[in-house]
């Protein structure tokens, strides 16, 4: 579907679930017939100690519809943070689709005085194709460990204005209220140039894609308003 996961980061600030993702915005565009497995790394503003690792996968079940999972693991011995998700999505007719999503959140750190803290999550997605140019979507869902404000919710679309290109924007509130809003070019079905920016605070990416057979790389390099350069990578295979 094209509303994606988010992965654990500093505090659970969302964090883009993969390089393609990191330098479309923070959009995630994702070709719902595929069946891939990937890994990331993302090494915030340059240190070690912020990095967010990945794994991911999804899988096409054709008329049964759509499962995916994943796993992300953010900082280091002293202070980490980790992120587990399952997801179902189906066809509920030609142009309109439905998903579910559960989260699962922990965060620990090395000192015995302080307990690990653990959340639950939960989203809902709805996804409507207008024509075969534009697509619409909506998501909702819980925030548990955010008393202050326990819901959020994304809306967004997507638009192939000519062959080849594909133009992105979402209104997310999941941390705060943010504008993302991303382009990618395919030139001959193998290879990708993107860009992508989000507001409050602003952010900049770019990131470059090639698909060889079966096998993808993905990298992007966000820059943050006030934090500096954060590189991206991921390798997927599409069996």
């Amino acid at each position: 579907m094209l509303v994606g996961t988010v992965h654990a980061s500093g505090q659970f600030a969302p964090v883009p679930a993969g390089a393609r993702q990191g330098s479309l915005g923070g959009v995630h565009l994702d070709d719902t017939a595929m069946r891939r497995i990937s890994i990331g790394y993302r090494q915030g503003y340059g240190l070690a100690a912020m990095a967010t690792r990945t794994v991911d996968a999804c899988w096409n079940l054709g008329s049964r519809g759509r499962v995916e999972a994943s796993y992300s693991h953010f900082g280091d011995r002293i202070y980490h943070e980790q992120q587990a998700m399952a997801g179902y999505s189906m066809r509920l007719n030609g142009w309109l689709q439905a998903g579910i999503r559960g989260r699962y959140l922990r965060m620990a750190t090395d000192d015995a005085h302080y307990e690990a803290r653990q959340w639950l999550a939960a989203e809902a997605v709805l996804q409507a194709a207008v024509g075969e140019r534009l697509t619409l979507y909506a998501a909702g869902g819980s925030r548990q460990w955010d008393e202050a404000r326990p819901w959020m919710g994304r809306i967004g679309l997507a638009f192939r204005a000519v062959e080849g290109l594909t133009t992105v924007a979402e209104l997310d509130s999941e941390e705060r209220m943010r504008v993302r809003l991303g382009a990618e070019y395919c030139y001959r079905r193998h290879y990708f140039a993107r860009m992508g920016l989000a507001t409050n605070p602003m952010t900049i990416a770019f990131g470059l894609g090639a698909r060889l057979g079966i096998y993808g790389i993905d990298l992007a390099l966000e820059h943050h308003e006030y934090l500096g350069l954060t590189p991206q990578i991921s390798l997927s295979v599409c069996p």
